[in-house]
């Protein structure tokens, strides 16, 4: 029988002779003796019969190999595996990422406003930036030279472009990019720049990008493979096994970005090799640096007590607590009781290992005897990182983009418009910080703001000012890389920084005909924040461009707690009036004796032209939307199990009570501003006790998401429950759109 293989638990078979040659590695293991003697599944994986594996490692459990067989799928396994140890070996690191191809083709200025001189600004070189540091730089005339960039890190938005005057004035834009290979891709930046004594001149940079993918961006999954097809429980060949797993050096790092330069006419003399040679890798900046002292306690924080909590709606009652977290420190007051509560608890904190964590986040809880800690909301003050020392004291209001819209099985505390707040004590000591440099810093941001006010507009489609505002607030956040992004600019990468949204809004407005204006001043959670004022009839509007909601001056959920400056097209003021409080100031920048000019102010540029936009989605991208609220949707439930299944847990997800909030999510209009109605919920109300929340959030990362959901506990919930998930994007004006996220715990009346 020297052809054949004896199998020693079913028998004689053939073996085949058309085994591949495998390339495999070696690699062993200690057997481990097993006295219980349990039995086990025995996986395998090969060429021809292949199965999926939910562990990469799981063929370290496997004991003894068996053959593919109708009789049996079971064996006694007398020994398990320990200590596997596969052999490495090093491989050469390889690039992948995006290739880019850039050309600035044209650089136009706009046509001068009425009754303003003639542009005496030329523009003199355009330069791309990475990391606000120059890696190429293409001078007038344009048109002449083509750029190749290989950009590791893909997902990082570290790319902006800056337009270089004759005269040494510069303005620094955002570069957005494709999302796909494209070639030949046009896109248009506006930019303005300050062509002191003419005013402010506005322009357009119009330049090609292609895009091509180098290398694979997926890794493939590790095969294993056993050495030979027998199954006798005395052979020593069972011990052996064959991985065959993708290796790479992890000591080897790649540089971010790499740039090489070639005349758009000798593209075909480029060799390869030129494309990818790290000659000008980038470096992170060392001013971001700090000296830093870990085990000192520098940020304290006093909870003094709360208002507004919302109480339950079958007992009108609560039992408020609040979380506080720092980096990955977690701290907790005391359980109260009822919609005031007292805390007056005390809270230190060290400075993180990791300091890259900008907020303090505040969670409220209520302690529910029945389902656990039920999550009803959540604040963030952001920390001024450049100031060694700061304190704040002052009543600090629920985020409406991290707080539920709709809180099944709670209610608010009373009727009406009323919001929850907490009276906050912080008081942060950072050692080791450089002097401020504060004033420089808001010099330039006044500049910036002000060209982003150029010109006003009005977009295709939104017919109301409250429309403008959702508008608004619906764009996700960029950081402030660039300083503020012009509002063109900002709609068409559908990303916008903090000041960007008030200018965008307040140009907006001004397509409406209003006198609006950009104010700078303090709020509740913020030294520097930016609002937006209008006046009509001497009727003053104070707008809040983070969460589209507007007030009067008078208006206790306003936050905005002092003003500093006011910024439109013409002019830049400094507020002179004893008051800093909003309610108490007048807001006629024509008295000098109130407001200070910063700048001469342009009283010839009152009759502007009204630029009308249009946003618009391809088919395609509109297709993509709708699958990505079914791949989100999918992915909040595995990690809803994931997390239960760790703590021992089952989920069950009832698929009637998903087909109703399905129904309810989808009919949401886009105007939020009524009031929901939970009873067009009475079907889960009426077979279920219900708790959970409904979100209303910004365009955001699954991962992102996904830390939101963890951080509401839902996970922790135990007895006879069950869950229902509802994802759903919502489409706006565009590309842009908002996700509405339905989470609802039930629990059988019966």
């Amino acid at each position: 029988m020297s052809s054949s293989h004896i199998d020693f638990v079913t028998g004689s078979t053939q073996q085949s002779q058309d085994n591949a040659e495998l390339d495999l590695s070696l690699c062993y293991a200690y057997p481990v003796i097993n006295n219980d003697e349990e039995t086990g599944s025995v996986l395998t994986k090969s060429k021809e019969t292949s199965r999926t594996r939910n562990d990469k490692n799981s063929w370290a459990e496997d004991g003894l190999y068996i053959s593919e067989n109708p009789f049996t799928n079971r064996i006694i396994k007398p020994y398990q595996l320990d200590n596997v140890k596969p052999l490495d070996y090093e491989s050469g690191a390889q690039f992948r990422g995006k290739l880019m191809e850039i050309a600035i083709r044209e650089v136009r200025l706009h046509a001068p406003r009425e009754n303003q001189s003639e542009s005496t600004i030329e523009v003199a070189s355009v330069s791309v930036l990475f990391k606000r540091k120059v890696i190429c730089k293409m001078n007038s005339p344009f048109n002449r030279e083509l750029y190749k960039l290989l950009i590791r890190n893909w997902e990082c938005h570290n790319l902006s472009i800056q337009v270089h005057t004759r005269r040494g004035e510069s303005s620094t834009l955002p570069l957005p990019l494709p999302q796909r290979d494209v070639k030949d891709h046009k896109i248009e930046i506006d930019f303005a720049v300050d062509g002191k004594p003419n005013g402010t001149h506005a322009g357009t940079v119009t330049c090609t990008v292609s895009l091509s993918t180098y290398g694979s961006c997926q890794q493939e999954e590790s095969k294993t493979y056993l050495c030979k097809p027998s199954n006798d429980p005395n052979d020593p060949q069972n011990g052996l096994y064959l991985p065959k797993l993708r290796k790479h050096s992890k000591d080897c790092k790649t540089p971010d970005i790499v740039v090489t330069e070639q005349p758009a006419f000798s593209l075909l003399d480029v060799s390869l090799k030129n494309f990818f040679q790290a000659s000008r890798p980038l470096r992170p900046s060392s001013n971001t640096r700090r000296h830093r002292v870990v085990g000192r306690t520098i940020l304290s924080v006093t909870l003094l007590r709360g208002v507004e909590v919302p109480v339950r709606e079958e007992s009108a009652l609560v039992s408020p607590l609040l979380e506080v977290e720092w980096g990955n420190v977690v701290h907790a007051t005391s359980v109260a009781d009822g919609p005031a509560p007292v805390w007056q608890q005390t809270m230190h904190f060290e400075l993180p290992k990791q300091s890259g964590e900008h907020y303090v986040k505040f969670r409220l809880y209520d302690q529910h005897p029945v389902w656990g800690q039920q999550w009803l909301g959540e604040a963030r003050i952001p920390l001024e990182r450049h100031r060694n020392y700061q304190e704040l004291e002052r009543w600090v209001a629920l985020s409406p983009l991290l707080s539920p819209v709709l809180s099944f099985g709670y209610v608010q505390a009373s009727p009406g418009q009323s919001h929850t707040r907490i009276y906050v004590l912080m008081k942060l000591e950072q050692p080791g910080n450089t002097n401020s440099v504060e004033a420089n810093a808001i010099d330039t941001l006044l500049k910036g703001i002000q060209r982003c006010m150029t010109t006003p507009y009005k977009v295709i489609d939104v017919e109301t000012i409250d429309d403008a505002a959702r508008l608004v607030m619906l764009l996700p956040s960029l950081p402030m890389h660039y300083g503020p992004v012009a509002p063109r600019q900002a709609l068409n990468v559908n990303k916008v920084d903090h000041y960007g949204r008030a200018a965008l809004l307040a140009t907006l407005l001004q397509g409406f005909g209003l006198q609006s204006y950009v104010l700078l001043g303090s709020s509740q959670i913020s030294k520097w924040t930016a609002f937006v004022l209008t006046i009509e009839d001497n009727d003053v509007v104070l707008w809040n461009p983070e969460i589209a909601d507007h007030y009067k001056l008078s208006d206790s959920r306003c936050s905005l707690m002092k003003v500093s400056r006011l910024i439109n097209h013409s002019g830049m003021w400094e507020n002179m009036q004893k008051s800093i409080l909003p309610h108490n100031l007048k807001y006629n920048v024509a008295i000098g004796k109130d407001w200070r000019p910063l700048a001469p102010v342009n009283a010839s540029s009152s009759n502007r032209p009204v630029q009308t936009l249009e946003l618009t989605i391809t088919a395609e991208e509109d297709a993509q939307e709708k699958e990505k609220a079914a791949q989100m949707e999918q992915f909040l439930r595995d990690k809803l199990s994931g997390w239960r299944s760790a703590l021992g847990l089952t989920t069950i997800f009832n698929r009637h009570a998903v087909s109703v909030l399905r129904g309810f999510v989808s009919n949401i209009p886009n105007d939020v501003r009524p009031q929901l109605d939970k009873r067009d919920l009475k079907q889960l109300y009426r077979a279920y006790h219900t708790h959970g929340f409904l979100l209303n959030l910004r365009q955001t990362t699954l991962d992102e998401l996904a830390e939101q959901i963890a951080a509401t506990k839902v996970h922790n919930i135990t007895g006879p429950i069950e869950f229902a998930l509802v994802c759903h994007i919502q489409r706006y004006i565009g590309k842009v759109s908002s996700i509405w996220l339905a989470l609802a715990i039930l629990r059988s009346r019966s």
